[in-house]
């Protein structure tokens, strides 16, 4: 039957005109933007995963910069530990010259701390080198001040900063289940002067409970403060004496003490400190090593995430072109239909004529 008031044809013809059209829109949106599923109404699952998923991996891009900036300051904190051993063992190297030098000359007058010059020691061939010493000592306080990065200095206590003992310093190490994993170091084990703090003993070994590594004395037949010294509050200060050797020489000379045996005392606490950086270095650089195979870790379960991602919403292109071509020549023939469909009534004017 034909009808001039409803022609089916032209109805089913569009409806499958508009079916093409939406799936080319659709195919369309995909070859533009990459992904099969944009938005919830795509698929409400995966996109609801991918969101997630995505969110995950903006908190694990978060952690890996601050894991770059754990491993700077872990790096400026190992070079600065490393010169400062370094430091260390040139003064002690020095030590050993001086010892094998004449003893030198004095003006005979020493106290425990004497900043004054004393002009017959300065001609004297240990003064000399009593005067390098004291440049490397000058070195190392620049060293210890300049240890720095984004204002984080690990070899540089104050009091603004956590008693030691039993400080931490926390490094950032990567993401799970909404936490961020960390690890710790004894902020002791990186401090190499504890500045403005009251410290347990001053006559203790290096680096013993709240001192750090180059606070306190090094005793030599007289009290040495290459550093710091620790004032009457018991605070620990920064030391201006320029001599070294000078003190404990007018000491063995006025006393009669036996130099060797003084100068190797010597040698053997500035060994100590040696071994005692030494051994925080071995912390830093354990820390150094965690954080690095956890950064690598971390970017691997990022390449994960978006891999993860990616087979769950991005759009397969060459399907996906490949469906366009042969959705446009769809429509193309839906139109033809329509247009078809749409010129059968004219046929029933030939009936009246």
């Amino acid at each position: 039957m034909t009808s001039i008031i409803t022609n089916s044809g032209a109805m089913v013809a569009l409806r499958t005109l508009q079916a093409v059209g939406g799936d080319l829109t659709k195919t369309q949106q995909q070859v533009s933007s990459g992904l099969r599923v944009a938005k919830a109404s795509d698929n409400a699952a995966y996109w609801s995963i991918a969101t997630t998923m995505r969110s995950d991996k903006g908190a694990m891009q978060s952690v890996s910069d601050s894991i770059g900036f754990a491993k700077a300051v872990l790096d400026t904190t190992y070079n600065g530990m490393d010169s400062i051993r370094a430091e260390l063992t040139t003064i002690r190297n020095l030590v050993i010259t001086a010892q094998s030098l004449p003893p030198p000359a004095t003006d005979g007058y020493s106290n425990w701390i004497d900043y004054q010059p004393d002009s017959t020691y300065d001609q004297s061939q240990v003064a000399k080198v009593d005067a390098e010493i004291y440049q490397h000592w000058q070195q190392i306080s620049s060293i210890v001040d300049s240890s720095s990065f984004g204002g984080v200095n690990l070899l540089k206590n104050d009091a603004s900063k956590p008693d030691l003992p039993g400080s931490k310093t926390e490094f950032p190490t990567g993401y799970a289940n909404g936490q961020v994993l960390t690890i710790s170091i004894d902020t002791k084990a990186t401090t190499m002067i504890n500045y403005g703090r009251t410290v347990d003993n001053l006559w203790n070994q290096p680096g013993s409970e709240n001192m750090g590594y180059l606070d306190g004395i090094i005793w030599n037949a007289n009290a040495i403060y290459p550093i710091t010294y620790v004032d009457s509050s018991g605070e620990v200060q920064k030391n201006e004496n320029t001599y070294t050797l000078r003190n404990s020489e007018v000491r063995i000379a006025h006393d009669g003490l036996d130099r060797n045996e003084y100068y190797n005392g010597m040698l053997n606490q500035l060994d100590e400190r040696i071994q005692a950086v030494t051994s925080g270095m071995s912390v830093v650089g354990s820390a150094q090593k965690r954080v690095d195979l956890q950064d690598k870790f971390n970017r691997s379960m990022m390449d994960n995430v978006d891999k993860g991602v990616g087979r769950l919403v991005d759009a397969d292109m060459e399907e996906a072109s490949a469906k366009l071509a042969a959705t446009q020549t769809q429509q193309q023939l839906a139109i033809q239909s329509l247009n078809i469909a749409n010129q059968a009534p004219q046929t029933i004017l030939t009936l009246f004529q």
